[in-house]
């Protein structure tokens, strides 16, 4: 572990991450999508006029457009390669928490609705006080922390 890590709020960057995991599955699994869409727009480029100009009297567009279409394949691929290697990050992680750990974290960071609500919901889950379930959330918080970049 690099000295650095120690001057990180890594309480933190784990709630970040947390919070980034539907992001991170929404690219993974639309990146097909995407780039068969962005592939057909490549294909297909504006036909010509009467006269054999361009309908935008531009007479480079196609070509233009093709590179813009290549450049947004290109920054799709990379933002599939860094989902990947964010799951390949995460998921063991989350996979070595607790499910009561997993619940605890993702209604208190990826749920809708007040702090109150979210609050209420673990406690009427668990059957605990509020008190209980900010020390539970503390706990799960801690572990998700540590599994995520070890012990500090």
């Amino acid at each position: 572990m690099h000295v650095m890590t120690k001057y990180l709020d890594t309480r933190k960057a784990a709630i970040a991450a947390l919070q980034d995991y539907a992001v991170m599955e929404r690219i993974i699994n639309t990146i097909d999508d995407a780039t068969k869409t962005a592939y057909a727009d490549a294909a297909s480029p504006a036909s010509l006029r009467m006269d054999s100009t361009p309908p935008s009297g531009d007479l480079h567009a196609s070509e233009n457009r093709i590179v813009a279409t290549i450049e947004r394949i290109d920054t799709y691929k990379v933002r599939y390669v860094e989902a990947r290697q964010y799951m390949d990050w995460f998921l063991p992680a989350r996979e070595i928490i607790s499910e009561d750990d997993c619940l605890v974290l993702e209604a208190f960071f990826l749920s809708e609705g007040t702090q109150d609500e979210k609050v209420s919901m673990i406690a009427d889950h668990f059957y605990v006080e509020r008190d209980t379930v900010y020390r539970r959330k503390n706990r799960a918080l801690d572990r998700f922390t540590t599994t995520l970049y070890g012990q500090l």
